[in-house]
C-alpha cells in the first residue's frame, strides 16, 4: 500500500533513489504527479525503490536529465518505456547520448526556461561540468522548491543565488582531495576530478553551504559521495562545520546513499 502523498495539497515530497558513481536518480513529488532527476539506474531498481519509499509508479510524469554521463542517463531508455513518459534534455546533451535516438519521447530542455510536469516547475540551470550542456535543476511548486546540484566542479554566484530560494537541496560532496591524491589514479583523472570541471570536494561543498545561510534551506542531502574517494563522516563533518556559523536555525543533513534509497522527505517540516 502506497503512503498517501496529499493529493489535494501544495505539499511536496522527494527522496533520493541513489547517488553516486554506479547511478543516480531523484523523485520529486506533487499532487499525485512525480518527475525522476536523473535516471542513472535499471528500470528495475528505479520501480523497486520508487514503490519502496511509498511513490508509485504510475505518478511519474517526466525524466529529466542533468548530462549524458553513464551514472546519470543509463536507465533513461528502459525507464522511460517501461514508465511510457517522456525524457527531456538539453540538444546538446541529446546529440551526445549514445542511445537518445533509440529513447520513444524525448523532449527539449531549455536551462533558464520553465518547464511545467504536471503540478511541478521545472527550472535547470547551467553549472560547470566536464560534459557539453550540464545542468543543475531547481523544482518545486510555489515556494516549496528542490534544488540538485551534484556534478559541478567550482561554485559560481548564480548558483548559490538559485540555491538560496530552495527549501532543500541535494548538494555533491564527493571527495576529499588528499583521497585523491592517495589513490593510484592516472594523474588525468586526478586532474579531472580535482578541475573546474570536475566535482566538488567537501570543503568546496561546504563552502557553497555556507553561504546559503539566510536563505530558505531547511534540508540538506549530502550526495554523490565517492566511495574510494570520501566518507561519509568526511562529508558530514564537512557540512557541520559550515553550519557553525549560520545565524538562522540550521538545516537538517542526510545522506544519500548508492543502493538504497533514502526516505521521502517533506520540503517544509522534514521526514515523514
Amino acid at each position: 500500500m502506497f503512503q498517501n502523498l496529499d493529493l489535494f495539497s501544495k505539499t511536496i515530497r522527494f527522496a533520493s533513489l541513489g547517488s553516486g558513481s554506479r547511478g543516480n536518480a531523484t523523485v520529486v513529488v506533487c499532487e499525485g504527479d512525480a518527475v525522476l532527476l536523473d535516471c542513472g539506474l535499471s528500470a528495475k531498481s528505479v520501480v523497486d525503490r520508487l514503490e519502496a519509499v511509498g511513490v508509485s509508479p504510475d505518478s511519474i510524469r517526466a525524466i529529466a536529465l542533468t548530462h549524458e554521463h553513464s551514472d546519470h542517463v543509463g536507465g533513461a531508455r528502459v525507464t522511460s518505456r517501461v514508465l511510457g513518459v517522456p525524457v527531456y534534455m538539453t540538444s546538446a546533451c541529446r546529440a551526445q547520448m549514445p542511445d537518445a535516438g533509440e529513447i520513444d519521447d524525448v523532449r527539449r530542455l531549455v536551462p533558464d526556461r520553465t518547464l511545467r510536469v504536471g503540478a511541478l516547475s521545472i527550472d535547470a540551470f547551467r553549472v560547470p561540468h566536464d560534459t557539453v550542456d550540464p545542468v543543475g535543476f531547481v523544482v518545486g511548486a510555489g515556494a516549496s522548491k528542490l534544488g540538485l546540484v551534484t556534478d559541478l566542479g567550482t561554485i559560481r554566484r548564480g548558483i548559490v543565488d538559485r540555491l538560496r530560494g530552495c527549501r532543500a537541496v541535494i548538494l555533491e560532496f564527493n571527495h576529499d582531495p588528499a583521497l585523491v591524491a592517495a589513490n593510484p589514479y592516472p594523474d588525468s583523472v586526478k586532474e579531472r576530478v580535482l578541475g573546474d570541471h570536475g566535482h566538488l570536494s567537501n570543503a568546496q561543498a561546504g563552502a557553497l553551504l555556507a553561504r546559503l545561510d539566510g536563505g530558505a534551506v531547511r534540508d540538506v542531502v549530502l550526495a554523490h559521495i565517492s566511495e574510494k574517494n570520501n566518507t561519509e563522516e568526511l562529508a558530514l563533518a564537512a557540512a557541520r562545520a559550515a553550519l557553525a556559523g549560520w545565524r538562522r536555525p540550521r538545516p537538517r543533513l542526510h545522506v544519500a546513499g548508492a543502493d538504497a534509497p533514502g526516505p521521502l522527505l517533506r520540503l517544509d517540516d522534514g521526514r515523514m
